[in-house]
């Protein structure tokens, strides 16, 4: 039996995802994007992407998942 977590990603703020245990619907964590999201943000596997702006550059940001560290950003 696999017992990986699975998450959920929500747009809270203008500048924040919510990330939800997807087996009980709890909040697990609030991360702050360091801009504002201008797409929605989605989970695959232990990864969130979201797009932001921030001084008028979009970037591409992608998370780890439990932690919420940043992994990669790139222009987009």
């Amino acid at each position: 039996m696999n017992n990986t977590k699975q998450f959920i990603a929500q747009q809270g703020s203008n500048t924040t995802v919510k990330i939800y245990d997807a087996g009980s619907g709890q909040l697990h964590r609030v991360i702050t994007v360091g801009g504002n999201i201008v797409s929605s943000p989605y989970v695959s596997g232990n990864v969130m992407t979201v797009t932001v702006e921030s001084a008028g550059k979009k970037q591409i940001k992608t998370f780890t998942l439990p932690g919420g560290g940043l992994r990669t950003t790139i222009p987009a």
